[in-house]
């Protein structure tokens, strides 16, 4: 073994040690992480009979940023940053569609929702739009926020005209800094935005599309 080789080794030594701990501090990362499901609440009837007839969810998405399987975490007026440790068990698009979906069947006011397009043509279509969701601390009240549009198309139509459209917003205080209340916090948002949402369109001129 010569000098080069005997001078080497100890930095080669430090630079493995610090590849294993780097491998470790990412599992213990990984342990740490935690994964969540945003769940609305069941939703009261809001009518006896169906007002509307059958539609189908089109489309539900949510704009960037807040669409990141992160939760995201409001600092400041325009300060955003992402959890790197908690957030959504799957695309939170296809989470909420789901919860979306239920909701408004459960609700009575159509004869029923179709999560996605299929054989059978309902005479109305909508689209969701999320436009916030994320955990406000940039105040003295920490919240979980949400904020979702609804736009119902008239699917007789060629081009599938607009009929109604109506965007709601709900702000749930936050009671501990824990991830699992946020996420809690989170889907009661959800569900007063969709609550609020549903109510206005029991009222929604329509037109008895069926």
């Amino acid at each position: 073994m010569n000098w080069t080789t005997l001078l080497c080794m100890p930095f080669l030594v430090l630079a493995g040690s610090g590849c294993l701990g780097g491998a470790r501090a990412h599992r213990l990362a990984d342990r740490q992480k935690r994964s969540f499901l945003p769940e609305a609440s069941a939703a009261q009837p809001l009518a006896p009979a169906p007002r509307f007839g059958a539609a189908t969810l089109r489309s539900l998405r949510i704009q960037p940023p807040f669409d990141a399987r992160t939760f995201l975490i409001r600092r400041g007026q325009n300060e955003f940053a992402a959890d790197f440790y908690n957030g959504w068990i799957a695309p939170p698009a296809d989470l909420i569609r789901g919860q979306t979906a239920r909701y408004l069947r459960e609700t009575g006011l159509f004869e029923t929702v179709f999560d996605l397009p299929g054989g059978t043509r309902a005479p109305l279509g909508l689209e969701c739009i999320v436009n916030d969701l994320y955990l406000d601390h940039s105040g003295p009240e920490p919240a979980a926020v949400v904020a979702m549009r609804v736009l119902v198309l008239d699917e007789r139509t060629p081009n599938g005209s607009v009929l109604f459209t109506c965007e709601k917003r709900a702000r749930v205080p936050l009671t501990s800094s824990d991830a699992g209340t946020a996420a809690e916090a989170l889907g009661r948002a959800l569900t007063q935005t969709l609550e609020a949402l549903t109510r206005t369109l029991a009222a929604a001129p329509l037109g008895g599309v069926r």
